[in-house]
């Protein structure tokens, strides 16, 4: 994903994608006389590549179409500029695919035959929510963008030490390894370094490398070039600045050696066959995967990893750093009192108590996620137990579920003992079974075993240790 974006047009820029000339001409042709800016494209491919140089609003798209479907063309648009909105066109028997692509992030549907007045309701619905999506991310990033570890927020010994870092090594021009569970906050932990960094005022590029299907993610890193034009990519645009790749482990074999060709020259070279270019850019990634068992795996090249691991920043889980919880807490119920224009100002005790109950396997993300939902939902100025999702507030008013007391009858077998505590370590954590694996001080295997399930995904356990 990249921070930067299009310019903003003052009239809804609308962009219509259909392999079907006649029908992209009459769709163009409504939206024309409704008064929007309109450009079309025959596929996927081509309208990705206009979605990146225009200030396209809206994204029209059919679902199937050549080269690139509109599937792929939705993912790769909300990678490349999440604030543009996809609209999907289906046929009569293909509904589902159409379902499928809102769970991934189209705001809606229209059915072919499309009727005129149908589709401008379905966009006038989207430009309505626009305002305030386009406000939320201004918001966010000007959140993000303060010129100092503020937003890194916590007094725990583990924030201090972990702000103390930053400083430090913020100045230098060495590559960063941020390791750590989702949700803790690598990103933002990642511009606080740009903003330390002598790098400030230059770019501060983000790619989430696991968010595209491989092809696109190397165009998208490395550039291309198009006859005598070089379309500029991320690395490119991150030059003086401060290139952040999460998710790194996810970037395919051939971009590893391209990417560490980079890191060792400075050079890069587009795709299309042009010279080398020259960048500046300082390398700040994360990953919530081990990069050395991809290393021991094959799936990640050793020399690319030391080129990265330069300096190495452990994200610590926030239910390591409990007490933490009312500083955030309370900075995300300003932040989205202000956004959704609600009088929400405090938080009850209880509710608090639940809060720095529960152990959030989710980490800060989690944490954010909850806070907005319940200011949302609160009728008062105060935030309370009644305002929290049910098995949060269930931490406190009897016995928390952190401190459950488990009763056994003399003569009870070892087994029962380890299922007792398995299955009221798993209501603890919702089910989470890797932190309930962590929790209870044994390996996933070992869990699994005990649970008696032999069909566990391997991807979710890959080479972990028998106790």
């Amino acid at each position: 994903m990249n921070s930067e974006s299009a310019p903003v047009s003052q009239t809804p820029h609308i962009l219509v994608v259909d392999d079907e000339p006649s029908h992209r001409d009459s769709l163009r042709r409504i939206f024309e006389r409704a008064g929007y800016d309109v450009s079309t494209a025959d596929d996927g491919a081509e309208a990705l590549d206009l979605v990146r140089r225009e200030p396209v609003t809206v994204v029209l798209t059919d679902l199937v179409m050549p080269r690139m479907d509109g599937q792929e063309l939705l993912r790769a648009v909300k990678t490349v500029r999440p604030e543009v909105d996809v609209v999907v066109m289906t046929a009569y028997g293909t509904v589902e695919n159409a379902v499928q692509a809102m769970r991934e992030g189209a705001y809606d549907f229209v059915s072919k035959p499309v009727k005129r007045s149908e589709l401008l309701a379905c966009i006038d619905r989207v430009l309505e929510r626009r305002a305030l999506v386009v406000e939320n991310r201004e918001l966010k990033e000007r959140l993000l963008a303060a010129a100092s570890t503020g937003d890194v927020i916590g007094q725990s010994p583990a924030m201090r030490k972990l702000r103390a870092t930053v400083e430090q090594v913020a100045p230098s021009a060495a590559s960063i390894l941020l390791a750590g569970e989702s949700g803790t906050g690598k990103e933002v932990c990642a511009r606080a370094i740009h903003n330390l960094s002598r790098r400030q005022d230059g770019p501060f590029v983000v790619v989430n490398c696991a968010a595209l299907p491989s092809s696109i993610l190397e165009t998208e890193l490395f550039g291309r070039v198009d006859g005598d034009e070089l379309r500029p990519g991320q690395i490119q645009r991150a030059d003086q600045g401060t290139l952040f790749l999460d998710e790194v482990g996810a970037i395919p074999p051939s971009a590893q050696v391209r990417l560490l060709r980079v890191l060792q020259s400075g050079q890069l070279e587009p795709e299309g066959g042009q010279a080398p270019v020259t960048v500046d850019v300082r390398v700040v990634a994360a990953s919530d995967a081990d990069l050395k068992e991809a290393v021991a795996s094959g799936a990640f090249r050793e020399d690319l990893f030391y080129k990265l691991d330069v300096i190495h920043i452990d994200m610590p889980p926030l239910r390591d750093r409990a007490e933490d919880v009312p500083l955030l807490a309370t900075a995300f119920l300003k932040t989205y009192a202000g956004r959704h224009d609600k009088t929400v100002r405090h938080i009850e005790q209880k509710a608090m108590e639940a809060l720095c109950a529960w152990p959030w396997p989710g980490n800060v993300r989690e944490l954010e996620n909850v806070l907005e939902r319940a200011v949302v939902l609160c009728p008062s100025d105060t935030l309370g137990l009644d305002d929290l999702p049910e098995q949060i507030a269930d931490q406190v008013g009897g016995a928390p579920r952190s401190h459950e007391t488990l009763q056994f009858r003399v003569g009870s077998t070892m087994e029962q003992l380890e299922r007792a505590a398995i299955d009221a370590t798993l209501r603890h954590t919702r089910g989470d079974k890797k932190l309930t694996a962590k929790l209870l001080g044994i390996s996933l295997r070992t869990l699994y075993r005990r649970l008696g399930r032999d069909d566990k995904d391997p991807a979710e356990d890959k080479d972990a240790p028998d106790d």
